[in-house]
């Protein structure tokens, strides 16, 4: 196991003089430690029957902060939190910036026979932001990109009188983990260019059972198929700022998908196991490690937002996704849609410079999302809807460091119209740590 933090502790301690430099290299080192523990386990954060599309369900992206606001992020950063959902407006970050972040998510799901409540969590960003030059910041972070978690059940009568009958049995697990480097230039006085490189690893297992009760079986026939990703992903950013009058700003900003299939291996093997699952009575591997080709969504961003600097911001963003060519790994020959998202949100600093007053140096957000996802769960034509408002507060620490409280409380899907229906409730925590590194020491 590499001992990540300790290769990095010289160019912290060369950094004493900073007041945070402890609490910095304490974070590096939960940072790299917990690199090294997730890089063996699942990224799942609860069950979702809907994560059966592509590489499972997509995490929304983003710091803490963005969450605070509907996903907000394509046009608009305050150069403190790093934010990575375009890449090129890492630019106006020109403090060292570590940001660590963590979510908790409360579901009820239901559909037309039961109803469930589930309770998890996860890690939501681990991200290190470092100015490389007056026009140049980079970024490195490890977050989840996709997750599979789902089981169900389903019975068959093999007669007219029911007496016999097959229990169908359908489970995913597993998930997609990303490691980000991500690069921002500022161009001129206004703009803004940026390139990401995301390298994508994990495996995902499908498994379908079926069990025959005719007979007393004592047994299960399970088909698995088991995907291990492994590949780079490259998307593109470019954003513009103008400032107009009073310290007031209008940002435009764009991020899109460089990369349209992933590099992974396939092996399938049909197993004849006990009713518990995990002892393997008879197996027969029907497709070796096979090379092939993953089809991914090929999203667009687009943004704007107005600004004035260090008190207020307003925005909205608009994103399109291309799940055409992705596989719905349920049979059906219908293709996935195009599906939509739109994000409103803004955030409010009464007064960044106050000293008396701790609230206002708060920052305030609060924002708004709707979209369209790819989920047709009943196969009918109808995809589910998934909207949600949130809010959240910056709380002011030491220098420019936050602790950052984020709140989610949405619907996705409606019992009518698409047989399963979602409602969640999410809190994100995360700290942001900002300081001056790597400065030459003055003399006077």
């Amino acid at each position: 196991m590499v001992n990540y933090f300790m290769i990095l502790r010289p160019l912290i301690i060369q950094n004493s003089n900073l007041k945070t430099s402890r609490a910095l290299f304490l974070a590096l080192s939960l940072l790299f430690s917990a690199l090294n523990s997730f890089q063996s386990s699942a990224q799942t954060i609860l069950n979702s029957p809907l994560s059966y599309v592509g590489m499972g369900e997509l995490d929304e992206g983003g710091s803490p902060s963005n969450a605070m606001m509907g996903g907000l992020g394509v046009s608009n950063s305050n150069g403190i939190y790093a934010n990575v959902i375009n890449p090129a407006l890492l630019a106006r970050n020109r403090y060292t910036v570590f940001e660590v972040g963590a979510k908790a998510e409360l579901k009820e799901l239901q559909d037309t026979r039961q109803h469930q409540q589930i309770f998890g969590g996860n890690y939501h960003s681990l991200n290190l932001t470092l100015p490389i030059s007056s026009r140049w910041t980079a970024s490195i972070g490890f977050r989840p990109h996709s997750s599979v978690e789902y089981e169900t059940r389903s019975f068959r009568r093999l007669n007219l009188l029911g007496v016999d009958s097959l229990i169908y049995s359908y489970a995913g697990k597993g998930g997609v983990t990303k490691l980000t480097f991500n690069n921002g230039v500022r161009i001129g006085k206004d703009f803004y260019v940026g390139i990401g490189i995301d390298y994508l690893f994990g495996t995902v297992n499908r498994n379908v059972s079926t069990q025959n009760l005719s007979d007393g079986q004592y047994y299960k026939i399970q088909l698995e198929n088991r995907i291990d990703y492994s590949d780079f992903l490259f998307r593109g950013g470019l954003a513009y700022r103008k400032h107009l009058k009073n310290d007031m700003f209008i940002n435009v900003g764009t991020s899109f998908d460089l990369s349209s299939t992933l590099s992974s291996k396939q092996l399938k093997r049909f197993a004849i196991m006990d009713l518990s699952g995990i002892t393997v009575i008879n197996a027969d591997t029907l497709n070796k490690s096979t090379p092939f080709a993953q089809n991914l969504p090929v999203s667009q961003h687009f943004g704007v937002s107005l600004e004035k600097l260090a008190n207020w911001m307003v925005g909205i963003d608009y994103s399109r996704t291309d799940w055409t060519k992705v596989d719905n790994n349920l049979g059906r020959s219908s293709r996935l849609p195009v599906s939509s998202r739109w994000s409103v949100g803004g955030e409010y600093t009464p007064d960044f410079e106050a000293i008396s007053n701790y609230f206002k140096r708060v920052t305030y957000r609060a924002g708004f999302s709707y979209s369209t996802t790819p989920y047709d769960y009943l196969g009918n034509g109808k995809y589910a809807v998934d909207k949600y408002v949130s809010l959240g507060v910056a709380l002011p620490l030491r220098n420019l460091s936050y602790l950052n409280i984020a709140y989610q409380i949405g619907k996705r899907g409606v019992l009518a119209d698409n047989g399963l229906e979602e409602q969640y409730q999410r809190i994100t925590i995360g700290l942001t740590l900002s300081d001056l590194w790597f400065q030459k020491v003055k003399l006077n």
